[in-house]
């Protein structure tokens, strides 16, 4: 108990949170195979609950944390437009962004985030004939018509192009469309998921995503050997990591909060899949005292640093 308390009273005075990245919904309308609340497109059962966050839950976080000054919608599993709260959640006195897929949410929710002044990055992986390869579930149309509501109601919106094979050459028509949409800004990024298939709910596979190069192709695979893998890991050879190098979100000021309304020190000690357990807050001091031995936690090396 007097452990838990100094950890507590060593986060709140020593290390100011001043930014939260919040998970405001675990709910999503999509199937991004390269998302971690599925198999490659799959459903995974039982691997995090579904929730909202509630605005009463806020209240209590941002009265715990005074300092906040900016608040990240986005998480590990869900979409912040799922949330029927998205908007009672973004206070007044504090800059709030919010990463969405575009295709779900209330119009009168854009709109009325506009006028609050959160800035919103769609995630837009193409154009009307090839987002959907890898934002699986997002209707263009529905996803048009919310990117409309937003920018016509006076809201800073910016385009995130995740590269893909399918897409590599519509960067440039993509920017061209987003310019005449009104965005804001636009940027295209290749974040390394991107060599996987597409599997659907009866187990086959529809297509595959690969990296933004003309000569990558698929290769084999074995679903029910890869499904069978994410429901009981085996780690036979652990990777040990010696003092390594570290860049902590936490010790820059910021927490995470899942759509449960708990707390962690970052988004990748939020999981509580199979395969990557939760580490809470309070035991934030735990993983720390693994960074200088041969056995720091893999976790914080290889989102974190560089071994």
């Amino acid at each position: 108990m007097l452990l838990a308390l100094y950890v507590f009273i060593l986060v709140n005075t020593t290390m100011p949170v001043k930014r939260l990245h919040i998970e405001a919904s675990s709910y999503c309308n999509a199937r991004c195979p390269g998302c971690p609340r599925n198999a490659y497109g799959y459903p995974l059962e039982g691997f995090y609950k579904q929730a909202h966050l509630q605005p009463s839950r806020l209240e209590e976080i941002l009265e715990e944390f005074p300092a906040v000054e900016s608040i990240l919608y986005c998480g590990n599993h869900g979409d912040p437009m799922m949330s029927p709260h998205i908007v009672d959640l973004c206070p007044d006195n504090i800059g709030v962004s919010i990463a969405t897929n575009g295709g779900i949410g209330r119009i009168s929710d854009y709109e009325e985030l506009a006028l609050k002044k959160a800035q919103i990055t769609f995630g837009i992986d193409g154009l009307e004939d090839t987002n959907h390869l890898y934002r699986q579930g997002v209707v263009w149309n529905n996803l048009m018509e919310r990117v409309k509501a937003f920018i016509s109601a006076g809201g800073s919106a910016t385009w995130q192009f995740i590269e893909f094979k399918h897409n590599m050459d519509q960067v440039d028509q993509a920017r061209d469309l987003s310019e005449q949409l009104g965005f804001k800004d636009f940027f295209a990024m290749d974040v390394g998921r991107n060599n996987m298939p597409a599997i659907q709910p009866d187990k086959s596979i529809s297509h595959w995503i690969l990296p933004p190069d003309k000569d990558a192709q698929p290769t084999d695979f074995d679903v029910d050997e890869y499904l069978n893998m994410r429901y009981k890991p085996i780690n036979i050879n652990p990777l040990t990591y010696d003092n390594p190098k570290l860049s902590c979100e936490h010790l820059d000021g910021s927490v995470y909060v899942n759509s449960e309304g708990d707390l962690f020190p970052c988004c990748y000690h939020g999981f509580g899949h199979v395969d990557r357990p939760k580490v809470i807050l309070k035991d934030f001091e735990k993983i720390r005292s693994t960074w200088k031995t041969k056995k720091c936690n893999q976790v914080c090396a290889e989102n974190c640093g560089a071994p």
